[in-house]
C-alpha cells in the first residue's frame, strides 16, 4: 500500500515537473477537414447575424441544423497538434469564432491576421491539390499532404504552383462538389441536408432568398455592422472603389509597371479565394482586371464618379469565381449554409439577446450580397 501511494506520488511530481503531455499530431486528413469546417462555420455565423432572422425563424432553423448535425460526422475538437502553418490558421479562426458568437467587435489587427491566415490556409490547400482519387472518400479524393512542411517558407511557390485543370464534364464536377460536401458533413449529413432544403425554404421571406442566393463563405463581417450590406461583402465595396481612385492616380510614364504588378497581385488574390484556380482561370481574371482598369483609367472625372460603384462590382466579381446554379441547387446551399455543423451554436447565441436588440436588427433592409 505504502508503496503504492509513494509510485502514485512520484508520479505526480514527474508530471508536474514535465508539464502536459504534448498534443498527439493531428493527421493530415484531420486538419484539412478542420479547415473546411471552420471556414465553412464561420461562415454560417455570419449568415445568422446577416439575415435578419426572427427569433421564430432561428427556432425553426435551429431544429433542422440538429438533425443535420446529429447525422454528421463529430466535430473536431481542434486539439491536435497541426502542421505550423495550419497551426497558426487554426487558432486565429478560433479566435474570430469566439468574438462572433460573444458578439464582439472584430479589429483591425484581427482583420488583419485573417488576411494572412486565409493567404496561409489557401497555400497549403493548393499545394494539397492531386488528381481525383475515386478510392478514396472526402477530402481525401482530391487532397494529399503537401510535401511543404510550412508553406511559409515557401515564397511565392503556392501561387505559382500548377494544379490539375478543373473538370470539364459535368459529371467530373459533381463528383468534386460531393467529395467536398462529405468531407464536411459525411454522406449521412449530405442526404439530410438535401432532405431539409425543401423545410428551410418556407422559413425565409424572399428579401433573405434573395440574400442568400448572393452568398458565398465570409470569415467575417462588414467593419460597419449599421451598414445594410449584412451578408458577406458589399458588391460595390469602398476598397474596390480606393484601388480604382488610385489606378486613376498612376502617371502614364509608370502605368505599364505598375499595371503588371497590380494584375499579379489580382492572379495571387484569386488563388486566395479558389486555390484549385487553374492556368485558364488566373488567364481570366488578369484579363477582366486589365480591362477595368483600362476603362478606370479612360474615364473622365464625372463619369468615373457616376460609373465608380459599378466598376467596383465588376473587379469584385473579376477575382472570385461565379457559381452555375439552378432553383434545386440553389435550395440546397442555402440549406447548407444554414445548418452545416454548428450552426446550432450560432442560433442559440441569436436567440438569446435580448428581445430589443434582435428587433433592431430586424427593422434593418436586408441588402444584397455579393455571391
Amino acid at each position: 500500500m505504502r508503496y503504492a501511494l509513494a509510485s502514485a506520488f512520484l508520479a505526480a511530481l514527474l508530471a508536474a515537473a514535465l508539464g502536459p503531455h504534448p498534443a498527439a499530431a493531428a493527421t493530415w486528413d484531420e486538419q484539412n477537414r478542420a479547415m473546411g469546417y471552420l471556414i465553412l462555420h464561420l461562415s454560417n455565423i455570419n449568415v445568422v447575424n446577416g439575415l435578419n432572422l426572427s427569433r421564430e425563424q432561428a427556432v425553426a432553423l435551429r431544429d433542422l441544423a440538429r438533425q443535420v448535425a446529429a447525422a454528421s460526422p463529430p466535430v473536431s475538437d481542434m486539439s491536435g497538434a497541426f502542421r505550423p502553418d495550419l497551426g497558426l490558421v487554426r487558432d486565429t479562426y478560433l479566435e474570430v469564432r469566439r468574438r462572433l458568437l460573444a458578439g464582439q467587435e472584430i479589429d483591425e489587427a484581427l482583420r488583419q491576421r485573417v488576411a494572412e491566415a486565409r493567404a496561409v490556409e489557401s497555400a497549403v490547400v493548393r499545394l494539397s491539390i492531386t488528381e481525383v482519387d475515386s478510392a478514396q472518400g472526402g477530402c481525401a479524393r482530391c487532397h494529399q499532404a503537401p510535401q511543404v512542411a510550412d508553406v511559409r517558407t515557401a515564397a511565392g511557390e503556392p501561387y505559382r504552383s500548377q494544379v490539375r485543370q478543373v473538370p470539364e464534364a459535368p459529371a467530373q464536377r459533381r463528383a468534386v462538389f460531393l467529395a467536398h460536401q462529405e468531407g464536411v458533413l459525411g454522406q449521412r449529413g449530405m442526404v439530410t441536408v438535401g432532405l431539409v432544403a425543401s423545410r428551410v425554404d418556407p422559413i425565409l421571406n424572399d428579401a433573405q432568398k434573395e440574400g442568400l442566393a448572393r452568398f458565398s463563405c465570409c470569415l467575417m463581417p462588414p467593419k460597419d455592422m449599421s451598414d445594410p450590406n449584412r451578408i458577406g461583402q458589399a458588391e460595390s465595396g469602398e476598397v474596390q472603389v480606393d484601388i480604382l481612385r488610385r489606378v486613376r492616380k498612376v502617371p502614364d510614364s509608370i502605368w505599364p509597371t505598375v499595371l503588371r504588378r497590380m494584375l499579379a497581385r489580382a492572379e495571387e488574390m484569386a488563388v486566395v479565394i479558389a486555390p484549385g484556380a487553374d492556368e485558364g482561370r488566373k488567364s481570366d481574371v488578369r484579363e477582366k482586371v486589365r480591362d477595368i482598369y483600362e476603362r478606370t483609367r479612360a474615364l473622365g472625372e464625372v463619369d468615373f464618379e457616376l460609373d465608380r460603384h459599378q466598376l467596383a462590382a465588376e473587379l469584385g466579381r473579376a477575382i472570385k469565381p461565379q457559381n452555375q446554379t439552378n432553383d434545386r441547387h440553389r435550395r440546397y446551399m442555402n440549406a447548407f449554409f444554414l445548418t452545416v455543423p454548428g450552426a446550432v451554436e450560432a442560433y442559440d447565441c441569436l436567440i438569446r439577446r435580448p428581445a430589443a436588440h434582435v428587433s433592431e436588427r430586424r427593422a434593418r433592409p436586408l441588402a444584397r450580397a455579393r455571391g
